[in-house]
């Protein structure tokens, strides 16, 4: 089962996710360092382009496994706004399997602080056209035929609306948990829940706290005598 954004776009499961990052690390060349540039998409919500960018200084460790990613704003995005979210430098939370992933392939390399994690095994940087093209092919090789021939995953952004999409899911959707989710991909609230609509629970006649509604919307009591008119005297 796919879970459905709105009425034109849906999501990859979680087992599709997650098939497509093996895919990606049995890739004999560059496998590795592809698998842990798609998770940090899929389960940290970046965009591919603040993947790319991501070094190693920027990864902050948690004494439980778990941990942050540090995500700054790239040229343009300086500039621009979005309702006072995108442009700001960030804090994601990074989930013990990402971790995991990242610190493997820092090991893996050598790298040092100012090193960026995503290059390639054979020293060229990590490009778009470069992901695009795996991408299509892992999305070939994961999903079914009928998939393939439709709109499901693609474009590698679907790992990332997944991603929001479970965090959407797996909270009590209160107002501050939608504010929490919307800072992670840098999003405002309003964007988040007009993108994610189909994602948000909508509550039953019987949960809406209707007496609060009413004495929130009651008018003041007003007297039953009119206040005397003040009147200009010449």
């Amino acid at each position: 089962m796919v879970a459905v954004v709105d009425a034109k776009t849906t999501l990859l499961a979680d087992r599709q996710c997650f098939s497509i990052l093996d895919w990606a690390a049995e890739q004999p060349q560059s496998g590795l360092v592809l698998r842990a540039f798609l998770a940090s998409i899929a389960l940290a919500a970046l965009q591919p382009k603040e993947a790319l960018v991501l070094r190693v200084r920027d990864v902050e460790l948690t004494d439980d496994g778990s941990g942050w990613l540090l995500i700054r704003p790239q040229g343009q995005e300086r500039r621009e706004t979005d309702s006072g979210r995108a442009g700001a430098e960030r804090r994601v939370p990074a989930c013990r399997e990402l971790v995991a992933l990242l610190k493997a392939e820092i090991t893996r390399r050598d790298l040092r602080p100012d090193d960026a994690i995503f290059v390639l095994d054979d020293g060229r940087p990590l490009t778009a056209p470069v992901y695009r093209k795996i991408w299509r092919q892992a999305r070939a090789a994961v999903l079914e035929a009928h998939e393939v021939d439709s709109s499901l995953g693609r474009n590698i952004s679907a790992l990332r609306d997944a991603c929001i999409a479970a965090w959407l899911k797996n909270g009590d959707q209160t107002a501050a948990h939608i504010l929490t989710v919307a800072e992670c991909p840098g999003m405002s609230a309003p964007r988040l829940a007009e993108r994610f609509a189909h994602c948000l629970r909508k509550p039953t006649r019987d949960e809406i706290p209707w007496d609060r509604l009413e004495a929130a919307l009651a008018l003041p009591d007003l007297s039953s005598e009119p206040a005397p008119t003040a009147v200009r005297r010449p």
